[in-house]
């Protein structure tokens, strides 16, 4: 008579605890992390376009490259020589430069240290868009981290909305 032989299945060790402790501890941890930083930064917008408007005073209207470029923050200095810089402004501007900034809108960035200030300039000729990305210091002031046309690159966060300012913040 021949026995025939049980096969038995190997237990895996610890094949539901460990996808549990993922599944109910490890994702959820990590998501309330990220959820508690997203809000964390508060910005002084009012102070980000006081900024804005001082950089583009001196890179826009006076055509100051030089100081201009001092108010880049150290992130926008590492990625833009001053005379890149200088190409990057004069090329924004083929026929005209303006002659009055205003700040007409902000939008925060959530949990980041920087937020978006948007620009309109004006000549008698021209009309001018701007996006400023202002970064948050150390110290609470804001520097320029990258600046555009304003047209390239738009991105609409729905945790962040375009704001306008109450009080108009302008060029001299």
């Amino acid at each position: 008579m021949r026995q025939q032989a049980t096969v038995v299945p190997a237990k895996r060790a610890w094949p539901r605890p460990r996808k549990w402790l993922f599944t109910n501890f490890c994702i959820p941890a990590v998501l309330f992390a990220l959820a508690s930083c997203a809000g964390s930064v508060k910005h002084d917008e009012i102070l980000a376009a006081r900024r804005a408007i001082e950089f583009a005073q001196f890179a826009f209207i006076d055509k100051n490259f030089d100081k201009a470029y001092e108010l880049l923050s150290d992130g926008g200095k590492r990625h833009l020589s001053l005379e890149k810089f200088k190409e990057t402004v004069t090329r924004m501007h083929p026929r005209s430069f303006p002659t009055k900034v205003t700040a007409t809108e902000f939008q925060p960035m959530p949990g980041e240290k920087a937020i978006w200030i948007y620009l309109a300039g004006q000549n008698s000729e021209a009309q001018f868009q701007y996006r400023l990305t202002m970064e948050m210091t150390e110290n609470g002031d804001y520097k320029v981290l990258t600046f555009d046309s304003g047209v390239v690159g738009r991105m609409f966060s729905p945790l962040s909305e375009k704001q306008p300012f109450k009080t108009t913040i302008s060029t001299h």
